[in-house]
Formats: structure tokens, C-alpha cells, sequence
């Protein structure tokens, strides 16, 4: 049974939901358990709106649970339980996206919503700017802040000129995010954030078939260089606009390779990408929580913007264990707006790694000869640490998670092949990325 003494009147409720049926083991949420250990540890009472039992981090003891309708599949009835529970709480909770849905979500009915809640993520205008990655990318370029190459291609037509100059391999994304969500889309690709395509005519070919099924989509290219060069802002953006709190933490590894999630990151002092991060969001007019990643071009060594976040996201406790707890900041801002004292530096190097993910991806490395046990080790030592799964102070999400590596493992012995990405169908020739 839970005994905690709430220190702070309004509730967090941190939402999220479940695209597609559940799978059949435990999830983890890691930017919902971020969130829920950054407040309960403060003292906030943290609400987990989501619409089943299907996450681990469900289990945390700084959280709980509230079955809600899908935000995917029933949206109006999930705005109506929202402010039934806002009635019942004496005042106004500030509300927490832990998904991409979560945030459109809540930006989607942000009229319904904003008598009932404090938001901690930006507005629907703000969200469309970055959701809609042209705009994005022609407002980086404006203002001066490095975007890869790009292209736009309309029609078939503009495909030619297109692969007569550029590079391979490369990337082909939605214009808009969601697009690549609708069932005309996933029936052919799948569910697919990017497409690696390696040649001319694969490109030719898959965008053709996209622009066919109504995509607006971009061509862009990859920025070479090993993982260590993605680095990317974590902070808060107080509803002046100011910044009340970032850092910057650089990926040191992820799995699966290529373009799968974080398995271990550091922070570090890296003044060119705060800096960076600041002008764009200010050029948004953005406030709350909002992440930002680059990666420095080993060809003129400028970082170049990938994507930007708007709302937490899984390696959160790097930041939060580095002194810079921008959920609770973002809390703090929600309530008191412009009175927060800004923290904009946090302790070098903190690391923080997800044990699952890391032990899969060091144990590849190690079983083709690149990396050594001795070495993996030897990375740990003297460097304040952070687990994403696992806390002493709450240890059930992490133990959940682990309990299930072994039936995993022998699943994967079973099927004959290491974890990968969903391969796009029936162009299975490219790799998808997730």
C-alpha cells in the first residue's frame, strides 16, 4: 500500500496511450517513469492516465494508475474522464504528455482542456510548427541554425533532378509526422517513422508509390559520423518564453543500431547546441518541455538539427540526475509562471544508461570482436549513474522488465535471428526506422 504524504496540492497526470493492440509482455513507458520519479520524489501527487495495465512503469510507486479511455481510439471520451478527475481534484492538475500522441493529444483539444488543466507543453500552434517538419526546417535555416540537406519533392515528376544530386544512402520521412499513420500508408510500409533508401531507384520507386497514396514527404540527407555525435537539449521553457532549465547530453550508444533508442548517454558541456536549442525554440515561441537533437557533421563540424520533442523524453534522468529536473521545473512554472530561478547548467559527466537495451547492444558489439567486456566495464567507472528501468527507491518497473529478458532471449533463439527493425512490406529491400 502507498503511505506517501503529498507536500504539493495540485496532482500531476502524466498521459499516455496505446497505439495498436498491446503486446503480449510488459512495456515501459521511460519518459512517463522519468516524469512520475522527477515529481513523486518532490512530493506531487502523480496520476498515470492510461488506458490499461499493459506498462511497467504502471507499477512505480510514485504513480497511480487510472484506467482511461484510449487517446487514439475514443478521444472524446478521454477529454470528458480528464475533466472529471480535474472536477474532483480541488484545483487545476498540470497535465504531463508521456507519448508524440499524448502531446498532440492534448494539444488537439487544448479548448476543452484549459480551464480544467495547467499544460506543460506547448500549444496547438507551436506543436503544428514542429510537427510539420518543412516549416521546421525553412525556420532553422532562416535564423541560422544548421539543417541537413533537404529536399521536397510534389511530384514524380521532381524525383529525377533529385537523385542526380544527392548522395546515398539516405532518408525519406513524412512531411508531417502523423501522415505515415494512416492505414493507406502502413499497409504498404508499415509503421515506419523514416525509410533508408540506398539507390536511385529505390527512391524513385518508393517515392513515387508515396506521393501516389497523398504523402507529402522530404528527402534528406544522412549526416555521417558514429553515434557519439547525436547530442541533444533537455530543458524547460517557462510561459515568459524564457529558459528555465536545459542541458545537453550526447548519445554514446543505442540499440538497435542505426536508428533504434538510446542505450546510453552522458551529459556534457557542449555551449554551440544549448545555445542552438535556445534561438530555435525562441523563434517558436515555445513553452514547457521541449528536447532538441543534432549531430555534429564530422564535414564541417556544425551540428545539424534531426527532430525536436515536445515533451519528455526517455533518457529525462540524465538531466534529473545531473541537477537540472526540468519536470519539476516545468511543475514549478505551471503554478507560480515566471517565478522560477533558472537552472541552465548540470554536473559533467552524469551517464545514464537502459540496462535491457545497453546489454543487448554491448553484447553485439562484443560478439563481433569491436567491443571487450573489460572495456564495457571500464566505461562505468567514476561517473555518477542513472538507471532508466531501475531505482533502489522504486524497484518494481525495472524488476518487471528484467523478469521477462530470459523468455526473450529464447524467443529470439527460436526464430533464428537478432532483434531488428520491422521491415517495410512489400519493399523489403530498405530498412525501416521506428
Amino acid at each position: 500500500m502507498r503511505t506517501h504524504t503529498y507536500t504539493h496540492e495540485a496532482p500531476a497526470v502524466i498521459l499516455s496511450g496505446n497505439l495498436g493492440a498491446p503486446a503480449g509482455r510488459l512495456s515501459l513507458n521511460e519518459p512517463a517513469l522519468a516524469l512520475a520519479r522527477s515529481l513523486g520524489r518532490r512530493g506531487v501527487r502523480v496520476v498515470r492516465f492510461h488506458p490499461d495495465r499493459s506498462l511497467a512503469d504502471l507499477r512505480s510507486r510514485y504513480a497511480t494508475h487510472v484506467v482511461c479511455p484510449n487517446l487514439y481510439d475514443e478521444p472524446d471520451a478521454l477529454v470528458d474522464a480528464l475533466i472529471s478527475f480535474a472536477a474532483t481534484s480541488g484545483t487545476r492538475p498540470v497535465l504531463f504528455p508521456a507519448s508524440d500522441g499524448a502531446a498532440q493529444f492534448i494539444a488537439d483539444h487544448e479548448q476543452a482542456l484549459k480551464d480544467h488543466y495547467r499544460f506543460s507543453s506547448p500549444d496547438a500552434v507551436c506543436i503544428g510548427k514542429t510537427q510539420h517538419k518543412r516549416q521546421l526546417i525553412e525556420l532553422a535555416d532562416e535564423i541560422g541554425v544548421p539543417v541537413p540537406r533537404t529536399y521536397f519533392p510534389t511530384a514524380a515528376s521532381a524525383l529525377p533532378k533529385i537523385t542526380a544530386s544527392v548522395s546515398y544512402p539516405l532518408i525519406v520521412k513524412p512531411v508531417y509526422s502523423p501522415d505515415w499513420k494512416r492505414t493507406a500508408i502502413t499497409e504498404v510500409f508499415g509503421r515506419v517513422k523514416a525509410l533508408e533508401v540506398s539507390g536511385s531507384q529505390q527512391l524513385v520507386e518508393w517515392c513515387t508509390t508515396l506521393l501516389s497514396l497523398g504523402s507529402q514527404l522530404m528527402v534528406q540527407e544522412i549526416v555521417p559520423g558514429p553515434d557519439d555525435n547525436l547530442v541533444t537539449f533537455l530543458g524547460t521553457f517557462g510561459h515568459d518564453g524564457r529558459a528555465i532549465a536545459g542541458c545537453v547530453r550526447k548519445k554514446l550508444r543505442q540499440y538497435p543500431a542505426g536508428y533504434g533508442y538510446c542505450s546510453m548517454t552522458e551529459t556534457v558541456d557542449d555551449r554551440e547546441v544549448f545555445d542552438l536549442a535556445v534561438k530555435l525554440f525562441a523563434a517558436l515561441d515555445y513553452r514547457g518541455i521541449g528536447c532538441a537533437e543534432f549531430k555534429r557533421d564530422p564535414r564541417d563540424g556544425k551540428p545539424k538539427l534531426i527532430e525536436i520533442n515536445t515533451r519528455a523524453v526517455r533518457t529525462s534522468m540524465v538531466a534529473v540526475a545531473a541537477g537540472v529536473d526540468f519536470p519539476w521545473i516545468a511543475y514549478q512554472d505551471c503554478l507560480n509562471p515566471g517565478t522560477v530561478a533558472p537552472v541552465l547548467a548540470g554536473k559533467v559527466p552524469v551517464r545514464w544508461i537502459h540496462l535491457r537495451d545497453e546489454m543487448w547492444a554491448a553484447g553485439q558489439l562484443i560478439a563481433r570482436g569491436e567491443l571487450s567486456p573489460v572495456a564495457w566495464l571500464k566505461g562505468f567507472r567514476g561517473k555518477p549513474l542513472v538507471v532508466a528501468e531501475f531505482s533502489w527507491d522504486d524497484p518494481l518497473p525495472g524488476l518487471l522488465v528484467w523478469a521477462q529478458t530470459p523468455a526473450r532471449i529464447l524467443g529470439l533463439l527460436r526464430r533464428g535471428k537478432s532483434r531488428t527493425g520491422r521491415q517495410p512490406a512489400p519493399l523489403a529491400a530498405g530498412r525501416a526506422a521506428k
